[in-house]
This record gives structure tokens, C-alpha cells and sequence, in this order.
């Protein structure tokens, strides 16, 4: 009798009680899309420094996007979005005249937002159009290179 109960107490542990349950596997996760915190970013070291890693940025989304792999410029995105963050106090720091700062955090704010737009229309699986907010990233790029030291 024990060794029954053994045995029933086993296959109910090996195989469950009859109940069955469907699973649902979880959304495969984008291995481009990990989350960045400021530590992970190279950040520059003075505001003239700044200006061709944020180019940089640019050109690697925008090719991402234009090879039809927009995944891959979630990485740049990310660190972009940190960079522009952290502009203006970068700025200050290099000795930028405090009359450009608001310059600065206005088209570096311009720049997230613009860049954002790329970034939500890849996060909710949308063609990004970078077409359409090129002209406007080019044109707050050349404002913030118009700055002085």
C-alpha cells in the first residue's frame, strides 16, 4: 500500500494532476535595445569634443535606419539622448560663454526630441522616417557647431 501511494505521489509530481496548462513564451526581446545608464557612455570631455561624437550619433542611426536595420541604432540612440542630457552642463564646463547656454539646452532638448521621434516609431515597430526630421537635425547640429568658446 505504501509503495502504491509512493508510486501515485511520484507520477502525480512527474507528470502534474491532470491539469494542463498552455504557456505563453514572452515576447522575444530586441538584444539591440539594452538598457544604458550615463556610466556605460563615453561622455566627452569638453563641448568641442562633443560636437563630432553627437555627429557620430547621427550618422550611425540614420544608416541603421537606411540599411533597413533600425534595431541596430537603439544602442546610439541611447547614448545620444545621455550626450544631449548632459550638453549644457558640458558646455559650462568648457568654458562656453553662460549668454549660449540657453542655446545650447533649448536645440540639445530640440535635437532629444527629434531623435525620440526615430526612437518611439523603432520601439513601436514603425518604419522610422529619418527623411523626415533630417533637415531639422542637420540644421540644430549646425546651431549648436555656431557656438563659441
Amino acid at each position: 500500500m505504501i509503495y502504491r501511494i509512493c508510486l501515485l505521489s511520484l507520477a502525480a509530481f512527474s507528470f502534474g494532476c491532470g491539469k494542463t496548462e498552455t504557456q505563453m513564451a514572452p515576447e522575444a526581446a530586441d538584444p539591440h535595445d539594452v538598457p544604458i545608464t550615463e556610466a556605460d557612455v563615453m561622455m566627452p570631455a569638453s563641448y568641442a569634443e562633443a560636437l563630432p561624437q553627437i555627429k557620430g550619433y547621427r550618422d550611425t542611426i540614420r544608416s541603421a535606419i537606411e540599411a533597413g536595420t533600425p534595431a541596430h541604432a537603439h544602442r546610439s540612440l541611447d547614448e545620444l539622448d545621455i550626450v544631449l542630457d548632459k550638453l549644457p552642463s558640458i558646455a559650462k564646463d568648457s568654458g562656453v560663454p553662460q549668454e549660449q547656454w540657453e542655446t545650447i539646452n533649448r536645440t540639445a532638448r530640440e535635437l532629444r526630441n527629434l531623435f525620440d521621434q526615430l526612437h518611439s516609431a523603432i520601439d513601436e515597430k514603425r518604419a522610422p522616417d529619418y527623411q523626415a526630421v533630417a533637415e531639422q537635425i542637420n540644421q540644430a547640429i549646425a546651431k549648436l557647431e555656431q557656438v563659441t568658446q
